[in-house]
């Protein structure tokens, strides 16, 4: 992995991690709050966003029931970290598998679509999809996870586009290339039980993959929001 990547996911990290001229106490602590946050991904991947409680967690986590109390002394508090933590740990692999591509395989196989359809298939992606569902009736997990998906999106276009140089020349063709694919990868892993097809799979990759070749170069065109609206109702949007 380049420099840059490293020095990127370094920034990334969340609270659970520790520096690298940590304690050893604080290491362990570090240790422990990962395991707790991978058993909390795991337990929403398994139970849903329901059947996530902190017992559940404290029997995935190994752990006592003091130890995640005092490190996440609310539901509200392990939420927050839960959902820091499983998009970090998409990011993180995303970015680790683009680094190591050639430039070939990164530009003319177009390889990131594959890699970032594997990130679909992860316990990190079943979690940030149960509480995203969750969140549409659940008002409290709500305001939890909202902002932070926003907030995580701008994040996600931000510094993904720095290891995608071959996009450098329209960053709004990268943003849209991004909801692209992002809309159907989603679209993908919802009805991946009930297409049943490995086949089918592998045809929408296809698909997606040339899709964004041609965005990329410009041989779509792609209209901007705003573009090409009368002014009147320009401003009636904003």
């Amino acid at each position: 992995m380049s420099d840059e990547a490293e020095d990127l996911l370094r920034r990334l990290m969340p609270d659970a991690f520790t520096p690298a001229d940590a304690t050893l106490q604080e290491r362990r602590s570090a240790s422990t709050r990962l395991t707790i946050l991978d058993a909390a991904i795991r337990c929403l991947a398994e139970h849903g966003y329901a059947g996530m409680t902190t017992a559940r967690v404290v029997e995935m986590a190994r752990a006592s029931r003091g130890a995640v109390l005092h490190h996440y002394p609310s539901k509200q508090a392990l939420l927050e970290a839960t959902i820091d933590y499983a998009f970090y740990k998409r990011m993180s692999r995303y970015i680790a598998d683009v680094a190591r591509m050639t430039e070939a395989e990164r530009v003319d196989a177009n390889l990131g679509v594959q890699a970032h359809w594997e990130g679909y298939l992860t316990p990190e992606y079943q979690a940030y999809l149960e509480l995203h569902v969750a969140a549409r009736t659940d008002e409290e997990l709500r305001r939890i996870f909202i902002p932070r998906a926003r907030q995580f999106d701008a994040v996600w276009r931000d510094e993904v586009a720095k290891v995608f140089p071959e996009w450098s020349a329209s960053r709004w063709r990268f943003d849209f290339g991004t909801y692209f694919a992002r809309a159907v990868h989603e679209g993908m892993a919802l009805n991946r039980e009930i297409w049943n097809s490995p086949e089918l799979e592998r045809i929408m990759l296809e698909f997606v993959s040339a899709a964004e070749i041609m965005i990329r170069e410009g041989r779509l065109d792609i209209r901007q929001p705003g573009e090409g609206e009368e002014p009147e109702k320009q401003a009636a949007a904003r």
